[in-house]
């Protein structure tokens, strides 16, 4: 077997960070111009980044049919491709929300979006033998809307008075992407199917308190078929902590974090 690396979806936004942080050499990155470079190749470990993961789910939500025809596309190459490990990085979408790694993965949906999500998932697990699955939650970024449309707006404040679109109540659960690669990499040694990094959640409410106290008078007014959000916990720890609560890090820990990348003092 090679010893070769190769890391799919190396050119998008969080495909960048990944690879420009880990003390992971990948020999190829690869993205949507250079793909055919992984044919009839056999690698150590790929890295493969699902498309909402790699440009965020707002983008690709915004062009669903687009999502699909790239969807099929990838899994009808599956085969050509051959990795001892893969590490397929995707979202928490085919899951409940209040599901753990112990969860059975929602098997179809009347949301051709979340359906691409699992049909990406089952071709990956029913094509490769070793995979480590990854269920990111809400990426903490307010770089760009397409991860956490919350955090760059709370960053990028609309003028004026008007109500931000956002469900008051709403569970969200921020995961920080500076900490992915120690994750995967001490799950890999331990042989772990599955993980969702999933912090304890906090109130729509709660983060803009924190970060942003003079946005909470235009939260708007909870409303009947608000959004839910996720309260998806994990039974595995990986850098912190005791995982007796079934969470990396407690609610405070969350809120401290959050403090110090995105609060009004942050340096970043």
């Amino acid at each position: 077997m090679s010893n070769e690396t190769a890391f799919l979806g190396a050119s998008t936004v969080f495909g960048k960070y990944w690879t420009s942080h880990s003390n992971t050499f990948f020999d190829y990155l690869i993205d949507k111009d250079n793909f055919k470079l992984t044919f009839g190749k056999s690698f150590r470990m790929m890295v493969y980044l699902d498309s909402a993961i790699a440009n965020g789910p707002t983008a690709v939500r915004k062009d669903v049919e687009g999502d699909t025809r790239t969807t099929r596309y990838l899994i009808n190459h599956l085969a050509d491709i051959k990795p001892e490990l893969t590490v397929f990085v995707t979202t928490c979408d085919m899951l409940e929300p209040t599901a753990d790694e112990n969860t059975p993965t929602i098997k179809q949906s009347d949301d051709p979006y979340v359906q691409n999500r699992i049909d990406m998932y089952e071709a990956v697990n029913r094509q490769y033998g070793r995979v480590l699955n990854v269920h990111l939650t809400e990426i903490a970024s307010r770089d760009v809307p397409e991860f956490s449309e919350l955090l760059y707006t709370i960053a990028n404040p609309p003028k004026g008075t008007k109500k931000l679109p956002f469900a008051p109540n709403e569970y969200h659960q921020f995961y920080h992407a500076n900490r992915l690669m120690k994750d995967v990499e001490r799950c890999i040694p331990l042989g772990i199917p599955s993980i969702i990094p999933a912090a304890p959640p906090l109130t729509t409410t709660e983060v803009v308190q924190l970060l942003a106290p003079n946005l909470v008078k235009r939260l708007r007014e909870p409303q009947e078929g608000d959004p839910y959000g996720s309260n998806r916990t994990s039974i595995h720890s990986f850098q912190w902590l005791d995982p007796k609560d079934g969470y990396q890090l407690t609610k405070s820990d969350q809120l401290a974090l959050l403090d110090f990348y995105f609060g009004p003092n942050a340096i970043m």
